[in-house]
C-alpha cells in the first residue's frame, strides 16, 4: 500500500478518517513521547499528547510492566514492531489489554493498540465456566454422550469414559460394543434402537461390568432430536453414575443417608418427600435455589407443583408413579420457577424407601440444577451446527494441526478443494506441496520456518493441481491457538476456492485495458482526422476551384496539374476514411442500418464509379445476371462493391475483365466478383484481409492502402453475411460475398443514387438567404464564402470566436447558422447552447461544420441539437445541394 494519501482524498479529511478507527491510535518520537492520539487512546489511557507523555508509563509496576518495557525500547530503536499483546493500565486504573504494531514513518513511530481486553475477558470466562461444569460433573458423577442416527458414530466426555472404565484415546465405542459391558440381566438391545425412531425423551437404568471386574450403576437420559427433514438424526444425553447414592440410600438409614449424600455431592440439593404427610423437605440449598424462605416443617406438594413448569408437570407426575413400581433411582429433569420469574433446570434423581413389608414411605433424592450446563450445551451445538451449515454450504474446508505432534485433521471439505477422495489420513507435507503450484510454493504455511510459532495469523492466496492437471485457486487464512499463559498449542485455518472471482478479477482487468486502448486509439484517430481534414479542406477545396476557374478559361494544362493535386488530396482523404471506418469497426461504433436492398440496384449504381478506372487500366467490366433482394446496409455494401471493383481493376492485365453477378442460394444472396488478372498464390490468400498487408505490390506503383478488403470483410460480417475468395496464379480472383436474403412481406427500400461528380452551379434564379458562418480558421471560411457565391442572392458574414458569433446572431438573425465545433474560446457545443437560450435564435437552424468525423462525433452533435452535421473537407456538392434545399430560390 502506497504512503502517500490518495488524490481523491483530501488531506483535511484524515485525521476524521483517523478518528473513526477502533483501534488505540498514537504517534511518537523515537524516545517515546507522545506526539498525537486519536481520540479512542486518549478515553482508554487517559494520556494525552506532551512531552512528559510516554507509552512507558502504561506499562504496569509488575514483571508483565517490565517486559513491556523493554519490548518498547527495542520497537523504539528498531522503528518496527510485530504484532504483540502487552497489559496497559488503563484511565481508570485497570487493566487494558491490547495488540499492538508500529512502523516508522520518517522520525516518528505510529503505534497500532486494538484493544482486545472483552475477548480476553470472555476467553477467561468461558475457560471458568468450563472449570465449573468440569467440576460439577465431576461432583455429580454427571457424563455427557452424544450418537448421530442412523450411522451410530457416537462421543463420550471422559467422564463416561470413567464409568465404564475405557480408554479414551481408543475412541468412543459402538452402541453394539458398548452394550456388551452391560450386565446381562440389565442389557436390553432394543431400548435405545426404539427410541432412535422417534424424537422425544428416553431414560434407561442399567449395570456396567468394568474391565477390573467392578460393577457401576448407571442411569442414562436422553433426549432424540429431529433434523430440519424432520428425521431423528440425534441422540443427546447425560449418564449418572449413581452407585454410591443407591447402595447409600438401601445400606443406610435416612440421616445418615442424607449425611452421607451431603458429603458426597456437594453443591447437590438433598430432598424427602414424605408419602404420608405429602410434604416435601429440602436441604438449605433446595430452599435457595428455588429462591423461597426455608420452612422447618417442609413444603406441601400442592406448592412445589406450582413452581412446575405447566409442560413439564405430567412429566414428573408419571415419573414418581414410575418410581413407586421400581427398586431402582428414578430419574428426571424439569423445569422449576423462582421467585423472580426464572426458570432453573433440575435434573432429579430419587429412590423409594420403603418399609419392612416393601410399603412405600418416601421418596429419597437429590437435584442438581443443570440450567448454565443445558444453555452452554445448547448454545456450543448451536455455534457447531451454524459453522459446520456454513462451511459445507459454502464450501469452505477446515484443518487443525496440533504443536504437539498429532497428526493433522482435516474435513471432507479440504480434500473435495484438491479433488481427492475423502479420508482419515491427511496428506503429510511432501503430498501437499507436491500439490502447490511452483510459484506459489513461497506463499504457503508449509513452506515457512517458524510459521508454525507465528504470532500473527496467516492469510495468503495459492493455486493447487487437481487430479485432472488443472489448477484452482484457493484462499487460506488460519490462526494460533495459546493457551492461557501464552503457550501455541495448535493452528486452525480454513480454505476455500476463489478461482472464479480470480477470473473474473483477471477478465476485468483485461476488459479495462482493452477499453482504455480503444479509447486511446479513437481519441487518437480522431484528432489526426481532425488535424488532417483542415488542410485537406483548404487543398481540395481550392483546387476544386480552381479547376472551375481554369475550366472556365480554357486552360487545359492548368486543369491536368490541379487534376493532379486533387487526385493527390482525394487518396489521402480516402485512406483517412478507410482508417476511420476500420476503427470504428474495431471498437463497434459503426452502426449499420439494415433493410431489403436490391442487389441489381447497387450494382448498377456503383459501376459507373470506376468505369473512368477501368478504361485507365484498359479493364473491361461486364455484368451478367443479377437478382436478389439482400437484408444489409444500402450505403456500406456499395462501399464493399466499391473496393472489390477497384481491387478487380487495379491488379488485373491490360485487356482483362471484371465480370459481375449474383445468385440466390437458400437463405443467401451471394454476389461473385471475377476477374482476369494476376491471381494469388495460397500463401497471399491466408493473408489477403490483414491490414495494412499489400502483399508485396508495395513498390509496383498501384494505388491503395491495404485496408480495403479488411473493411470489405468486417463490413459484410457486420451485416451478417460472409466473404470468400479463391485464385490461380495468373488465372485471376474470385470473391464472393454473401449476404442474408430479405424474407417475408418486407418491402424493398429504394437504395439512394449514388453520389453524382461535382458540378458547378450556374443557376441564376433569384433567391435570398443570410448565413453566419462562426469559423477561426480564415482559409476555411474563404472557401465557404467562395462555394456561397456560386448561389445568387445569398449573404454571408463571419465571426472568428464562439463569443463573438453569438452576439453577431443575436444582431444579424441570420437564416442559418454553421458552426465549427472547436474555437479558440469555447466549443460549438457551448455555441449551440447559448443560441438555443437566446430567443433571437432559440429556433435558428445551427449545421455544425466540422473537421471531426468520427461517427461518435457525428452523433454526438446530431444528440446535442444540431440541424445537421457536415464534415470536412467539403463536399462540393453536397454543401451546395444542401443549400439549395435550405434556399430554394424563384424562376427569374
Amino acid at each position: 500500500m502506497s504512503d502517500a494519501l490518495p488524490a481523491a482524498i483530501p488531506a483535511t479529511l484524515l485525521p476524521a478518517w483517523l478518528e473513526q478507527s477502533s483501534d488505540l491510535l498514537v504517534l511518537t518520537d523515537r524516545a517515546g513521547h507522545v506526539v498525537w492520539a486519536n481520540a479512542r487512546f486518549l478515553a482508554a489511557t487517559g494520556l494525552n499528547a506532551g512531552p512528559k507523555s510516554t507509552l512507558h508509563s502504561l506499562a504496569p509496576a509488575d514483571a508483565a510492566g517490565v517486559a513491556m518495557r523493554a519490548a518498547l525500547t527495542a520497537a523504539l530503536e528498531s522503528g518496527t514492531l510485530a504484532e504483540t499483546e502487552f497489559e496497559l493500565r488503563g484511565v481508570t486504573g485497570g487493566t487494558l489489554f491490547v495488540r499492538a504494531r508500529a512502523v516508522a514513518a520518517s522520525a516518528q513511530i505510529l503505534w497500532t493498540l486494538q484493544d482486545v481486553t472483552a475477548t480476553r475477558e470472555l476467553a477467561d470466562w468461558a475457560q471458568r465456566q468450563t472449570e465449573l461444569l468440569d467440576m460439577a460433573q465431576e461432583f455429580g458423577r454427571l457424563g455427557i454422550w452424544e450418537r448421530e442416527i442412523p450411522s451410530g458414530r457416537g462421543h463420550w466426555d471422559r467422564h463416561v469414559f470413567n464409568f465404564w472404565g475405557l480408554d479414551p484415546r481408543e475412541g468412543t465405542p459402538s452402541y453394539e460394543h458398548a452394550i456388551q459391558h452391560i450386565h446381562p440381566d440389565d442389557r436390553d438391545p432394543t431400548s435405545y434402537a426404539a427410541s432412535t425412531l422417534a424424537a422425544g425423551h428416553y431414560a434407561q437404568r442399567y449395570r456396567v461390568l468394568r474391565p477390573d471386574g467392578t460393577t457401576r450403576w448407571i442411569h442414562s437420559q436422553w433426549e432424540v432430536k429431529n433434523s430440519t427433514q424432520g428425521q431423528p438424526d440425534r441422540a443427546i444425553g447425560i449418564m449418572v453414575d449413581d452407585t454410591v447414592v443407591y447402595n447409600s440410600a438401601r445400606a443406610l438409614g435416612e440421616a445418615n443417608a442424607q449425611l452421607e449424600l451431603a458429603v458426597e455431592l456437594g453443591r447437590i440439593t438433598i430432598w424427602r418427600h414424605d408419602l404420608k404427610a405429602q410434604r416435601l423437605h429440602y436441604s438449605d440449598r433446595g430452599f435457595s435455589l428455588l429462591d423461597i424462605p426455608k420452612r422447618a416443617d417442609g413444603m406441601p406438594v400442592g406448592e412445589l407443583l406450582s413452581h412446575i413448569h405447566p409442560d413439564d408437570v405430567s412429566m414428573v407426575l408419571a415419573s414418581a408413579d414410575r418410581a413407586l413400581v421400581s427398586d431402582g433411582p428414578t430419574d428426571m429433569e424439569a423445569r422449576y420457577r423462582r421467585a423472580d420469574g426464572s426458570w432453573r433446570y433440575l435434573l432429579t434423581r430419587s429412590v423409594v424407601q420403603r418399609d419392612a413389608a416393601g410399603a412405600p414411605l418416601a421418596f429419597i433424592g437429590v437435584a442438581l440444577d443443570v440450567t448454565e450446563h443445558r444453555e452452554a450445551l445448547a448454545a456450543l451445538r448451536q455455534a457447531s451446527e451454524r459453522a459446520v451449515l456454513i462451511t459445507r454450504h459454502a464450501g469452505i474446508g477446515t484443518w487443525e494441526a496440533d504443536f504437539q505432534g498429532a497428526p493433522e485433521c482435516w474435513d471432507e471439505q479440504m480434500f473435495h478443494l484438491r479433488g481427492l477422495p475423502a479420508s482419515n489420513r491427511v496428506p503429510d507435507r511432501e503430498e501437499r506441496m507436491a500439490l502447490v503450484h511452483p510459484d506459489d510454493l513461497p506463499l504457503v504455511l508449509d513452506t515457512r520456518d517458524g510459521s508454525v510459532e507465528a504470532n500473527l495469523p496467516e492469510a495468503y492466496e495459492f493455486r493447487v493441481r487437481l487430479p485432472d492437471g488443472a489448477y484452482r485457486w484457493l484462499a487460506s487464512r488460519s490462526v494460533v491457538v495459546r493457551d492461557g499463559a501464552g503457550i501455541p498449542l495448535r493452528r486452525v485455518g480454513v480454505n476455500w476456492d476463489i478461482t472464479e472471482s480470480k477470473n473474473a478479477e483477471i477478465a476485468r482487468r483485461q476488459a479495462e485495458l482493452a477499453e482504455r486502448e480503444i479509447q486511446a486509439k479513437s481519441q487518437f484517430l480522431s484528432r489526426m482526422s481532425h488535424e488532417l481534414r483542415t488542410p485537406l479542406n483548404a487543398v481540395l477545396g481550392f483546387t476544386q476551384l480552381l479547376q472551375i476557374e481554369a475550366s472556365q478559361a480554357a486552360a487545359s494544362s492548368q486543369v491536368a496539374k490541379l487534376g493532379h493535386i486533387r487526385s493527390a488530396g482525394e487518396h489521402l482523404l480516402s485512406l483517412i476514411n478507410d482508417v476511420l471506418d476500420l476503427s470504428s469497426l474495431e471498437s463497434g461504433e459503426l452502426k449499420l442500418q439494415l433493410q431489403p436492398v436490391d442487389m441489381a440496384t447497387l450494382v448498377a449504381q456503383s459501376v459507373p464509379l470506376v468505369e473512368s478506372l477501368a478504361a485507365q487500366h484498359e479493364v473491361t467490366i461486364r455484368t451478367r445476371a443479377v437478382e436478389g433482394i439482400a437484408l444489409a446496409d444500402p450505403k456500406r455494401v456499395r462501399q464493399v462493391l466499391f473496393n472489390l471493383f477497384s481491387n478487380a481493376i487495379k491488379y488485373n492485365r491490360r485487356g482483362g475483365q471484371v465480370l459481375i453477378e449474383s445468385r440466390i442460394e437458400g437463405p443467401r444472396v451471394v454476389l461473385t466478383v471475377r476477374d482476369t488478372g494476376r491471381g494469388l498464390a495460397p500463401d497471399q490468400v491466408a493473408h489477403l484481409f490483414e491490414p495494412f498487408n499489400r502483399l508485396g505490390v508495395e513498390s509496383e506503383g498501384i494505388e491503395g492502402t491495404g485496408i480495403g478488403l479488411t473493411i470489405v470483410k468486417a463490413l459484410v460480417e457486420g451485416m451478417g453475411g460472409t466473404v470468400a475468395v479463391s485464385s490461380r496464379r495468373g488465372q485471376g480472383t474470385v470473391f464472393e460475398v454473401a449476404l442474408p436474403l430479405a424474407t417475408g412481406d418486407l418491402a424493398t427500400v429504394p437504395v439512394a443514387p449514388a453520389p453524382e461528380p461535382i458540378v458547378t452551379s450556374t443557376d441564376r434564379c433569384e433567391r435570398t438567404g443570410q448565413l453566419l458562418y462562426i469559423e477561426d480558421n480564415a482559409v476555411n471560411v474563404m472557401l465557404v464564402e467562395e462555394l456561397v457565391k456560386n448561389l445568387t442572392g445569398l449573404q454571408i458574414a463571419s465571426e472568428p470566436t464562439g463569443a463573438a458569433g453569438v452576439a453577431r446572431a443575436r444582431t444579424l438573425r441570420p437564416d442559418v447558422i454553421l458552426v465549427d465545433l472547436q474555437l479558440p474560446d469555447f466549443d460549438g457545443f457551448e455555441v449551440l447552447r447559448r443560441l438555443r437560450a437566446l430567443p433571437e435564435t432559440a429556433t435558428t437552424p445551427c449545421i455544425a461544420l466540422s473537421a471531426n468525423a468520427m461517427p461518435e462525433d457525428i452523433r454526438r452533435g446530431i444528440e446535442a441539437g444540431f440541424s445537421e452535421y457536415w464534415t470536412k473537407p467539403i463536399d462540393f456538392k453536397v454543401f451546395l445541394s444542401s443549400l439549395e434545399k435550405l434556399f430554394p430560390a424563384a424562376a427569374a
